[in-house]
């Protein structure tokens, strides 16, 4: 059959690619990367929205799709086989933004998807903001998912008489932008491969693009009509929030421990048919979205690989099975968990025991649960110092030291580029960046030596590799910049005049002190652990004393 080379050209709304991907007819194709956008790229993405600004075109192969459960952002379900699937070629990162904040709710998890627009904000170019689930949003930010829908947004309307009449125009201007925006789609039916990548070659695209070779590759390199295991499409969707790779182990762990009893029996024969199966995977991939959150926003864990131990993952994704998203007084006492945990050693028995432990203990009450569990941690602590010699990130204490370096906001000394090609001018704070990820995704160290030869944390800098090395310091570098680098003025005298042995003691000192208070920060040694002091004078414990003589 011969191939259509002319595309078909049109406009898409908004809320038009919504029904189409709650209909099943978008599919994206299993990519090698993930989901990359950040919240910033979203909140740009609906601010162009609302000025009219052009966001790229899409890219959609108009081919059959058989019957699948789609996932796109935090939207799940099963979609019915289609004859006119639309496959998407190019534009994957802007359809799961708009799709995932349309479709948002207030128990949505993913920050990128939480979009509001302030009607308070002076400053134009700043109203479209996120916000993580933790952080209760202001009365006066507008969701964009009730934005995108006119009935819940006159209901959001008349419960704020308060509006004034420039803020009920703000809304209107910012529903009607969702509903009448038009995206440009070029669609390709038909076998013609060479133009469609000839196509796809020719297009100027927003955002963070995939290559060529990356998307085609995705598009043939499994058929189309076989679903991936349950146990790999899990670690895909959990890999898509952008925490790090989760081993099977883990992933098997964690299903264990969401379905209760022996977390370490034998995996293969657990499930009674495909739907228990099906479920327990659902179940716990909700799990591990709420866990990622909390670690990432509450207990100040960027990233997999900076996790302490493996077994909080498990334990934690019981947790939240059980009682939703860490939080309250569970949540304060499960930070201290997991940061006492990494100081003390979270598995003195072996990582088997453990894990059984401490899983087993999670049942009935949030508070209960995260007080049994702290408890199971050996005791001290309250004198732990930090180990300057540990950098490797196989070892607990050299994670807790680069966490403890992240705690000071380092920010760049040079400029830098991401793996997607976007620059960071110098002065970027390197945990607000993509440059983060990027590096702890590499597999490599993020550490990069600051003083030849030695292998302390004292003469390592946290920052993207350099080409020109790292002589930034010869610069009368502002007080703050030094800070974030644990260093101050004297730092840099001592590594100007070559004097390696006191740079290195000096920097040791301040290094060790901000890893420490970091620590206690987030430990909270010498705090008193189980329910909180107020509970325990609940007038329902003691019975109503208001006649005693």
């Amino acid at each position: 059959m011969s191939g259509v080379t002319k595309p078909k050209v049109g406009r898409v709304a908004p809320l038009e690619l919504v029904e189409w991907a709650q209909s099943g007819r978008i599919r994206i194709p299993r990519f090698q990367r993930s989901y990359r956008w950040e919240a910033s790229d979203s909140e740009r993405l609906f601010d162009s929205i609302l000025r009219g600004y052009p966001i790229g075109n899409l890219l959609m192969w108009r081919k059959p799709a058989p019957a699948a459960e789609i996932t796109l952002g935090e939207l799940r379900f099963d979609a019915p086989e289609r004859s006119d699937a639309l496959w998407v070629v190019d534009g994957q990162q802007r359809l799961t933004t708009l799709i995932g904040a349309l479709t948002a709710s207030e128990h949505t998890v993913d920050r990128r998807f939480r979009i509001f627009y302030d009607l308070r904000e002076n400053d134009a170019h700043k109203r479209f903001l996120s916000a993580p689930q933790s952080q209760n949003p202001r009365d006066h930010w507008l969701p964009v998912w009730v934005a995108g829908d006119n009935r819940r947004l006159i209901a959001w309307q008349r419960e704020r008489p308060w509006l004034t009449s420039e803020e009920y125009d703000l809304c209107d201007s910012v529903a009607t932008a969702i509903r009448t925006y038009e995206i440009p789609m070029y669609e390709i039916e038909g076998d013609d491969e060479r133009a469609l990548r000839e196509i796809f070659d020719r297009m100027n695209t927003f955002g963070k693009t995939l290559k060529r070779a990356e998307i085609f590759q995705a598009l043939h390199s499994t058929p189309l009509d076989v679903q991936p295991s349950d146990l790999d499409a899990l670690r895909d969707r959990v890999t898509a929030l952008d925490f790090g790779d989760f081993s099977p182990q883990i992933l098997m762990q964690s299903v264990m421990a969401v379905r209760g009893g022996q977390v370490d029996r034998d995996f293969r024969q657990e499930f009674k048919d495909d739907e228990d199966r099906q479920q327990a995977f659902g179940w716990t991939e909700k799990a591990l979205r709420l866990v990622v959150d909390w670690l990432r926003n509450e207990a100040g864990v960027p990233h997999l690989r900076l996790l302490p131990y493996a077994l909080y993952v498990p334990v934690l994704t019981r947790y939240a099975a059980l009682f939703g998203r860490p939080a309250g007084r569970g949540g304060e006492l499960l930070r201290r968990w997991v940061w006492r945990g990494a100081v003390v050693g979270a598995a003195p028995q072996g990582n088997t025991v453990a894990l059984r432990r401490n899983a087993s203990a999670v049942h009935d009450d949030p508070v209960a649960s995260a007080t049994r569990i702290l408890k199971l941690l050996p005791v001290g602590g309250e004198l732990w110092k930090p180990d300057l010699t540990q950098t490797a990130l196989n070892r607990a204490q050299a994670k807790i030291n680069v966490l403890g370096l992240l705690s000071a906001h380092p920010v760049l000394l040079a400029q830098a580029v991401d793996s997607d090609g976007n620059h960071y001018p110098v002065g970027t704070r390197l945990d607000d960046s993509r440059l983060l990820m990027d590096m702890l995704n590499s597999g490599g160290s993020p550490l990069q030596s600051l003083v030849s030869g030695d292998r302390t944390m004292a003469g390592k800098l946290l920052h993207p590799a350099n080409k020109t090395g790292f002589g930034f310091f010869s610069e009368a570098w502002d007080e703050s910049v030094l800070r974030s680098h644990c260093m101050d003025e004297r730092c840099v005298e001592l590594l100007n005049l070559e004097d390696a042995d006191e740079f290195l003691a000096r920097r040791a000192a301040i290094t060790a002190r901000i890893i420490s208070d970091h620590v206690q920060r987030m430990a909270l040694f010498g705090f008193a652990d189980g329910p909180e002091a107020e509970t325990l004078f609940d007038e329902n414990l003691w019975g109503d004393t208001t006649d005693a003589a």
